[in-house]
């Protein structure tokens, strides 16, 4: 029941820190940045809503990015249209951007909105349907929605009340899958019956809070994927079930760091281990495996700007580390390296820390 999952890259500063100088031999850079059938994801949320600074941006910062995009000739995508390209290996241009939009806010509908149908730019808005039902005042309606929908502005599953799917420690399989197939069965039922039954064929779903669930209850062969940032077509199937994201709020939009998350390209990644998000060991480490050597001055850093311990198993395999444990509830490990054209390589790999793996954390 999963076609594409999207998570959030994570709120880090872009790029965390250039690269330092180091003993072993490493290229000055790495090649000029490969960018065949790859495109930014980027993740809003709150639209001119000052009040909620940690996910909104300021109108004037949203229209600067726009205003850079058309100047820039870039190709604005729906999420749909990406999806149904990387399934059928079709050519994705360079310099193509994805809008995304969490929680389907009253100012996605007042704001966001208009701007994009006055550019003809499409955008997709991820909703949590019960929010919706229950009639917050601060969410869109269904009828505004039923407004908006068509010329590129398309409607996708955020789950019926965003409560996290991973499992809980209390859950037992049998009752965690349930709950997790009825969240987003649910909200998938609820958005064809309100929007039509052709809404979110591409079967599109926004992980709440970025954490997906591993073994997955929802991941089969009708939803092949769910997820979102720079994902090369021909990159490994298990990153269709977990495409990232940039975020975009106020700390991370200056115009500087817009510009150098929207010209970024994937690190060419083959296999993660662990690939599971859910934290056994704490600190973890993460074993990284690239399809080519991809010069050993790759940096990685926590979402504080620590940089992470490294070590390369040989020159296609990089073990990275914490030195402390990952405080609750939830953190990432991103890696960046400059390319020669000035672009910059970039990873991201999401971690859900549970309490009993937390070294006596509390979340809080």
């Amino acid at each position: 029941m999963l076609l594409a999952g999207v998570i959030i890259v994570g709120l880090i500063t872009w790029p965390p820190q250039p690269p330092e100088a180091s003993s072993a031999p490493v290229a000055a850079t790495a090649p000029p940045a490969a960018v065949d059938n790859s495109a930014v994801i980027l993740i809003y949320h709150h639209f001119g809503k000052d009040s909620v600074p940690s996910t909104n941006i300021r109108l004037a910062q949203f229209d600067d990015q726009l205003d850079y995009l058309a100047e820039n000739d870039f190709h604005v995508w729906s999420l749909s249209q990406l999806v149904t390209a990387f399934q059928n290996q079709t050519p994705i241009p360079d310099k193509t951007v994805v809008f995304t939009v969490d929680d389907a806010w009253i100012s996605v509908y007042q704001e966001a909105i208009p701007r994009f149908k006055a550019r003809g730019w499409p955008m997709t808005v991820f909703v949590n349907t019960d929010a919706i039902d229950q009639g917050y005042r601060s969410s869109m309606t269904w009828e505004q929605m039923r407004e908006v929908q068509g010329d590129g502005i398309e409607f996708a599953n955020h789950s019926r009340s965003h409560d996290p799917l991973i499992r809980r420690t209390d859950e037992s399989d049998q009752a965690w899958r349930k709950r997790v197939r009825e969240e987003v069965s649910g909200a998938q039922q609820r958005l064809q019956a309100e929007l039509g039954a052709e809404t979110n064929q591409t079967q599109l779903l926004s992980y709440p809070y970025g954490e997906f669930p591993k073994p997955s209850p929802i991941w089969s062969k009708k939803w092949a994927m769910w997820a979102l940032p720079k994902i090369p077509a021909r990159q490994p199937p298990f990153r269709l079930t977990r495409l990232m994201r940039f975020p975009m709020s106020e700390a991370f939009a200056d115009m500087e760091a817009f510009k150098q998350k929207v010209h970024a390209v994937v690190l060419p990644v083959e296999n993660i281990d662990p690939f599971d998000p859910v934290i056994r060991d704490n600190p973890p480490h993460l074993t990284l495996s690239f399809t080519e050597p991809p010069g050993r001055n790759i940096q990685c850093f926590n979402p504080q700007g620590d940089r992470l311990q490294q070590q390369w198993l040989n020159d296609t395999t990089l073990e990275i580390w914490d030195e402390n444990p990952i405080p609750p509830p939830r953190s990432r490990y991103a890696c960046t390296q400059p390319t020669q054209d000035g672009r910059w390589r970039w990873f991201s790999h999401s971690w859900v820390v549970p309490k009993a793996a937390s070294s006596g954390l509390q979340d809080d």
